[in-house]
């Protein structure tokens, strides 16, 4: 995820974002509910981000040229579907998470025995 901008105007974020996502470019808007709070230590502003690493450059250009021709395009509402599918069953996660363990486990058992039947 990489950072675009960031502005006091949700309105102009907003607006933003949707010329990303019409132009084949995931976006999100952080800080929109937590700027409003005022903190003598932390003054945050909304920001606008892209999901996709790889299409910063061409969202950047996207901004400042509203006709420029994204060529990495990606179908935004397969992305947001596939990415809502991921965060609604994190079992899938946790299920790699737990085999790695196990597997890890056994390799540090094999490691302290295998030492000792040879001896």
């Amino acid at each position: 995820m990489k950072f675009l901008t960031k502005s006091t105007d949700i309105v102009h974020l907003h607006l933003l974002k949707d010329l990303l996502e019409a132009n084949g470019i995931p976006a999100v808007i952080k800080g929109e509910n937590t700027a409003r709070m005022v903190s003598p230590f932390l003054m945050t502003e909304p920001s606008l981000w892209v999901y996709l690493d790889e299409q910063e450059a061409e969202a950047e250009k996207l901004i400042l040229d509203p006709n420029y021709e994204v060529e990495n395009r990606v179908d935004v509402d397969e992305f947001y579907r596939l990415t809502s599918e991921v965060s609604e069953n994190p079992r899938q996660l946790y299920d790699t998470l737990l085999n790695w363990a196990v597997g890890f486990g056994l390799v540090m058992i094999a490691l302290i025995l295998l030492p000792r039947l040879f001896s």
